[in-house]
């Protein structure tokens, strides 16, 4: 018999992602991640055959296991574990035996890639600058290697921090010790390493030349933001003075091309990403994503996403096609650049109702895939790409109609790599939402989506919940979403919309929201609710609440600042104060400078402050706030609390402690679960009381 979903699921969900296919095309490694009783994550790594016909389990030891990458002779894999003395690279030869620990950076290791010889694996190291790199001493134990790392970073925590420049925090990670990541090239035999990188500008996203002479990566200075990209630069892989390829705009992501004459990078500019290439000695620039209107990016928003990786370019072995991932209407595609200067038109390989969050491409046809639907949270395939099945990029200007509401998956020359999540959809009910498009402010035309409560009945009236991703550039789509079922388990029907500033409907759609905040994203967002009111008679429209996340929040406490039609209202991870939020965020000001368009005096800020407005909330809020967010920090969720409560409003607040902005996805398992049981809690609570025997509750489950 099949069971509506619980909070706890959170322990049955499994979670693939990062496939890699072996140089011979024959084989994919992937990740798979699940959460444990002890409140944490396990990374696992598997190997299968392109063909699906086999399975097995690379690693066991340790929690974290991530990053594989294989050596050009595709006999072994490397990967970062925590098996031993922090984040270390390893080996794991596939003829047999125990993986072997290569590395022992104080400081942990990332991003790894293999010389073309074989014989060399690049590195990211912190280093503290003008300093040598830092390594336990020989014979250290892991014991006494752990019991190091445990001492100094109790004296870090506890000690004083001296910062002289702008951006010293990252969410996540929390606040910057005096390292930066630097380069180095360890010998795989000897694990001997030199040090190629060095100075004040921290260092990411290495690639290596074919050739193995040189490394491409980007770099940000001292005062810039790494989260929004850097310059791209390149060194001598036997070290020396890097040279500067490219400043022009923020940029990421460098990749070769695999006959070693261009460099293909992403050039950020606000939320856009831009595909360029640049010869391989540097030159002009040329942008091969021209005619592509859309985000070159997975933004869909979600929480079925334990680990994001950024996705370099992907090119094709005659170096004449750059294959990147999309968002596309709620969609996550892989799209097609030619590196052809006569042929500027992008394809798009896979797509469909589908999120697309990752993929490796072999150069030659195949494609392995992670991807999610609405009614599957995660699974990894491989694709031969399939020329007769393929789609144009055709742009929709935002006052055109949609010209379809859903999109066949395709190609459908799939096989599945894995099982992840099929046991518990075995068991469960899991609500597929109908999509829906609707004209707003300008004749825009705007996409929605409706989760009906689960265990419909056409002649019940459904209290509703309208919830607000958070960016305002990400997007809702074609994925599953856990707590959005958790609302439809609980007899709600669910409206979630992509207003303007979404991402995913063209750049002109997606940069609408600068300098407007609260004003036609709110239309769009009310319009959506009203639509969907109109179009559906078990929709109730007088038992409405609203709920969301970031900028959902910050949308949350606009909206109850300016209207009283909801019965409650859950803001998390909220903006209350444009003004302290410029001083306090980790990535203000140039995320707020970019969002109002330069417009960061006092009197701007405040005026799109829902702060300033506090004195109309007549909603009962629930404030939930994580206690370790450096994105929007505490203190915002605080001093809407306290107008709120000091005016004899009905508020509460939820304090999460050891959580960062992305608990969403990734925090502690137990706080996940206490978050989604306050929210439901909360929003039940205040429900009215007309009808509530149409609600399913958990104990009728």
């Amino acid at each position: 018999m099949l069971r509506t979903t619980v909070p706890e699921d959170i322990y049955n969900f499994e979670w693939p992602s990062n496939p890699v296919i072996s140089p011979d095309r024959q084989q994919v490694v992937y990740e798979r991640t699940i959460a444990v009783k002890e409140n944490n994550y396990e990374t696992h790594l598997y190997l299968s055959d392109v063909e699906g016909k086999t399975r097995r389990v690379l690693t066991s030891s340790g929690t974290r296991n991530v990053n594989p990458i294989w050596s050009p002779d595709g006999k072994t894999i490397a990967f970062i574990s925590d098996r031993a003395y922090g984040m270390q690279a390893w080996l794991l030869s596939l003829d047999g035996g125990e993986a072997r620990c290569l590395t022992k950076f104080r400081q942990g290791i990332s991003s790894i890639v293999w010389a073309p010889n074989g014989k060399t694996i690049y590195g990211l190291v912190p280093v503290i600058v003008h300093s040598e790199l830092e390594t336990f001493h020989e014979n250290a134990t892991i014991h006494e290697a752990k019991s190091e790392k445990e001492q100094e970073d109790k004296l870090w925590r506890d000690g004083a921090k001296r910062y002289h420049h702008l951006y010293y925090k990252n969410d996540g990670t929390g606040f910057h010790k005096p390292y930066k990541r630097q380069i180095v090239a360890i010998h795989i035999d000897t694990g001997t390493f030199v040090l190629i990188t060095k100075g004040i500008n921290e260092v990411h996203q290495p690639d290596v030349s074919p050739d193995g002479e040189y490394i491409v990566f980007s770099s940000n200075a001292e005062n810039e933001n790494f989260l929004f990209g850097g310059k791209v630069y390149r060194v001598s892989s036997s070290g020396g003075d890097a040279e500067l390829l490219y400043s022009d705009t923020e940029a990421s992501s460098p990749s070769y091309s695999p006959d070693g004459k261009w460099i293909a990078f992403f050039g950020n500019h606000a939320e856009q990403k831009e595909l360029l290439v640049i010869p391989s000695e540097g030159g002009d620039v040329r942008s091969l994503s021209k005619k592509y209107q859309d985000t070159l990016l997975d933004m869909t928003f979600t929480d079925m996403r334990n680990l994001r990786y950024a996705l370099r370019p992907q090119w094709s072995n005659n170096s004449r096609y750059i294959y990147a991932l999309s968002t596309h209407e709620g969609r996550n595609e892989i799209v097609r650049f030619s590196n052809d200067k006569n042929d500027d038109h992008p394809v798009i390989i896979a797509g469909g109702d589908r999120t697309i969050f990752h993929f490796s491409f072999d150069g030659e046809e195949t494609i392995s895939m992670a991807y999610s639907t609405v009614n599957h949270p995660g699974k990894l395939s491989a694709i031969r790409i399939d020329e007769t099945n393929t789609a144009d990029c055709n742009y929709r200007y935002p006052t055109e109609a949609f010209p379809q509401l859903h999109v066949p998956i395709f190609p459908e020359t799939e096989v599945r790599l894995d099982d992840c999540n099929d046991k518990l959809l075995s068991e469960l009910i899991v609500v597929e939402p109908e999509v829906f498009s609707y004209k707003s402010v300008d004749n825009w035309y705007m996409q929605g989506f409706i989760l009906k409560p689960a265990n419909f009945d056409p002649e019940k009236k459904y209290p509703v919940l309208l919830d607000i991703h958070g960016g305002p550039h990400s997007a809702y789509g074609f994925t599953y979403f856990h707590q959005l079922q958790l609302f439809a388990t609980r007899g709600y029907a669910v409206i979630y919309t992509n207003p303007r500033g979404s991402s995913g409907f063209g750049v002109e759609f997606t940069n609408a929201v600068h300098g407007d905040y609260g004003g036609k994203d709110m239309n769009d967002i009310l319009n959506g609710l009203d639509f969907a009111l109109q179009k559906n008679r078990y929709l109730d429209k007088n038992r409405v609440a609203v709920n969301g996340i970031s900028y959902g929040g910050f949308m949350v406490n606009w909206l109850i600042s300016h209207t009283d039609r909801f019965f409650a209202a859950v803001s998390e991870g909220c903006i209350s104060n444009w003004i302290s939020m410029y001083g306090t965020s980790d990535i203000a000001p140039y995320f707020i400078d970019q969002e109002f368009l330069g417009k960061t005096d006092l009197e701007n800020l405040w005026k799109f402050s829902p702060l300033a407005y506090v004195d109309n909330v007549k909603t009962p809020l629930l404030l939930l706030h994580n206690e370790d967010d450096l994105r929007c920090p505490i203190e915002q969720a605080e001093q809407f609390y306290s107008h709120i409560k000091r005016r004899g409003g009905e508020v509460e607040l939820v304090r999460i402690p050891q959580s960062s902005h992305g608990l969403l996805q990734y925090g502690k398992p137990e706080l996940r679960i206490a978050r989604l049981n306050s929210m439901l809690d909360f929003i039940n609570r205040h429900l009215p009381v007309e009808n509530f025997s149409n609600l399913i509750t958990t104990e009728n489950q």
